[in-house]
């Protein structure tokens, strides 16, 4: 069994996490204990400083663990001045905290945290601020385990659906237009829910407070595809007015050109009638 710390402060202050080797399941047990662990302050003082989540890593230290041929010569990159834990310590940053913004999310990966290369796990924390909206979105290389740990969230699933897909096919069910269905669950402290490797799913904080989830991936590598902002960027406009129906007063190319200068490239936005109602909107 290996031996893990971590650091977590709610709210607006940094979270750090200091890994090994750690499966899906272990990643999302261990922060949420230690968001109310006495220890976890107290070793807080005692840990470097480590990578963040607004720093890339180094391209030597990452092609280096690349290359290591075992875990020995991977433990000699990592440390290479005991005890200091600088090469394995990891800081989740909220960037931001001001109000009428959706929130971020901090995101450890082989980008910034070379030490996950060759773990298979990567991990997120997601600042929400009230009324803020994780866009639906997909990640097209790993599972995800969200965990709210602070304050509560509507998450919603769409699930992988498509009948009629192969068109209007002799002695086959005609095609029926229509929205695939939709899972939802509130989530609040300690409550998490699955997202599968590569389907659309979003995260909305209904409340006028803050909420703060982790999530884990199974891989170091996770990805993000915007949905909305990738279904709008595929060209030409006459591939997307057929993907709609072809129906122009519906769709046309006026149109797609103002969703494509406005789609947001945030992560995270503000659901307007919720912040009218928590007087966000000023």
């Amino acid at each position: 069994m290996h031996l893990y710390s971590c650091q977590i402060a709610i709210r607006e202050q940094p979270i750090t996490i200091m890994v090994k080797f750690l499966s899906l399941a272990h990643a999302v047990t261990l922060i949420a204990v230690a968001a109310a662990s006495p220890i976890a302050r107290y070793q807080s003082d005692l840990s470097s400083s480590g990578f963040n989540s607004n720093t890339n890593a180094s391209p030597a230290l990452k092609a280096a663990l690349t290359g290591a041929a075992s875990y020995n010569d991977r433990q000699a990159i990592l440390f290479t001045n005991p005890p200091d834990a600088t090469n394995i310590t990891f800081t989740f940053i909220n960037n931001t905290v001001t109000d009428s913004t959706g929130g971020t999310i901090a995101l450890s990966t082989v980008n910034n945290f070379p030490a996950l290369i060759g773990t298979k796990i990567a991990m997120g924390v997601g600042f929400v601020n009230p009324c803020g909206l994780n866009v639906p979105h997909s990640h097209p290389r790993a599972n995800e385990f969200l965990t709210v740990i602070q304050g509560e969230l509507v998450a919603g699933l769409v699930l992988e659906l498509n009948d009629g897909g192969s068109g209007h096919v002799v002695g086959q069910p005609a095609p029926v237009n229509g929205p695939i269905p939709q899972v939802n669950v509130t989530l609040s402290n300690y409550k998490g829910m699955l997202f599968p490797q590569g389907e659309t799913h979003f995260q909305f904080n209904p409340t006028c407070e803050p909420a703060l989830f982790v999530a884990a991936f199974d891989n170091s590598d996770p990805g993000r595809t915007q949905i909305a902002r990738n279904f709008f960027s595929n060209m030409p406009d006459e591939m997307l007015i057929a993907a709609m129906g072809s129906d122009q007063e519906v769709l046309d190319a006026k149109r797609i050109a103002e969703f494509r200068d406005n789609i947001p490239t945030a992560v995270a936005v503000v659901m307007e009638e919720c912040a009218m109602r928590c007087g966000l909107l000023h």
